[in-house]
């Protein structure tokens, strides 16, 4: 099967933008993966339930949050986490160059390559002075 890509995005340095697409370069999808079955060979069902009232909690009624102390949350609200979708950017600006050995592998969590994307039909030619 044909490698997919995760993104489209531009690399930008200085006044040059390249647009590219972004694979990831290891096979994740070789792993097994299991279903949860009843003892009869039927499907299980995941519900979330309430620690407080024990009651199941039906998807519409959830709310995200971040635990910033024990048991305290800061909620937010479907429309301010769009709000944050809305700002990032798909531009990958390269700001400075540093050898390679000045990272530690243990920071390193998954490898991914680039290739040009189709939307970059006329990229300039660095190498050759314009005329």
């Amino acid at each position: 099967m044909a490698a997919r890509s995760i993104a489209s995005l531009s690399l930008s340095f200085g006044l040059v933008s390249i647009p590219v697409r972004l694979y990831s370069a290891s096979e994740s999808s070789a792993s097994i993966r299991f279903n949860l079955l009843s003892r009869d060979g039927s499907r299980v069902k995941q519900q979330y339930v309430s620690e407080q009232t024990g009651k199941v909690i039906e998807r519409a009624e959830m709310v995200k949050g971040y635990e910033f102390e024990k048991d305290r949350f800061v909620l937010f609200q479907p429309e301010e986490l769009k709000a944050l979708e809305e700002g990032s950017s798909h531009v990958i600006e390269i700001v400075a160059f540093i050898p390679e050995k000045a990272v530690d592998p243990l920071f390193y969590d998954k490898a991914y390559f680039l290739a040009p994307d189709k939307r970059g039909a006329k990229v300039p030619d660095l190498a050759r002075p314009a005329p």
